[in-house]
């Protein structure tokens, strides 16, 4: 289901609430929320008390207030999307929409473009099946080389030249926006929530052939507030070595 909703041409919405969407998201997604993060707080909780109709009718009031604003940026998001592809096919793209669990607010956004003619798809079980389709990835097994030296070796460097050439590597330091020990976010941007680095990763082996080696540099379990998935880490752990040696001059 994941793999077929992924293969539609168009744009990727995600209707959750800003704090669920920074938490964790699909890559390359667009948030367009239907609730901000109180909204959504209030009307969970009456749900939770009062049941399915009251957090309807809680919610209908507070979408109807911007459901002009949401219409205008998901039209936004599909004439971006037609603009900066190459296919004059895509004249009219499908939306791709998803929430938590493909429940209510993603049928409803669902149901608003019908009424404006627009096709779109929702995922079934949301964010949800994305998430385990994540932490799936991790328990395949990978030929994993992993490439160890002191700071100023090269190590990234290295990395980079290897991916030019076609081989699969994965840049953790960089997914991660930080440099590691010595260094740490100097000169990077914020780093991402764990679970959305772990989406990341998770979204580089998505491309690799399973019978190849993938190329990375040793690291701790944690880089700077990110943390390896400790599945992918095991498999780190007892992979092939290769120890980059340079002079103390070379590497100052």
């Amino acid at each position: 289901e994941l793999e077929k909703f992924r293969k539609v041409n168009g744009p990727l919405i995600d209707v959750r609430s800003p704090g669920e969407y920074y938490k964790g998201h699909m890559p390359n997604s667009i948030n367009i929320p239907l609730f901000d993060n109180e909204e959504r707080t209030i009307v969970g909780t009456i749900y939770k008390n009062y049941g399915r109709e009251q957090a309807v009718i809680q919610g209908l009031e507070y979408v109807a207030i911007k459901i002009e604003n949401i219409v205008n940026k998901l039209f936004e998001a599909i004439n971006v999307y037609k603009s900066a592809s190459h296919n004059s096919k895509i004249d009219d793209p499908t939306v791709k929409i998803y929430c938590a669990r493909g429940g209510m607010r993603s049928q409803s956004i669902n149901w608003l473009l019908e009424k404006y003619n627009h096709r779109s798809v929702t995922l079934n079980d949301g964010y949800k099946s994305y998430r385990k389709w994540t932490l799936d990835s991790f328990n395949k097994k990978w030929e994993i080389v992993v490439m160890g030296g002191k700071t100023g070796a090269g190590k990234t460097k290295i990395l980079k030249l290897l991916g030019k050439h076609n081989f699969q590597t994965i840049d953790l330091e960089e997914l991660a926006c930080h440099r590691g020990s010595t260094f740490g976010g100097l000169g990077m941007k914020t780093q991402p929530s764990n679970e959305q680095f772990e989406n990341m990763i998770a979204e580089e082996l998505k491309g690799f052939r399973k019978n190849k080696k993938i190329f990375v540099e040793a690291e701790s379990s944690n880089i700077g507030k990110c943390k390896i998935p400790h599945e992918f880490f095991n498999q780190m752990k007892t992979a092939d070595r290769v120890e980059i040696i340079k002079s103390e001059s070379n590497r100052l």
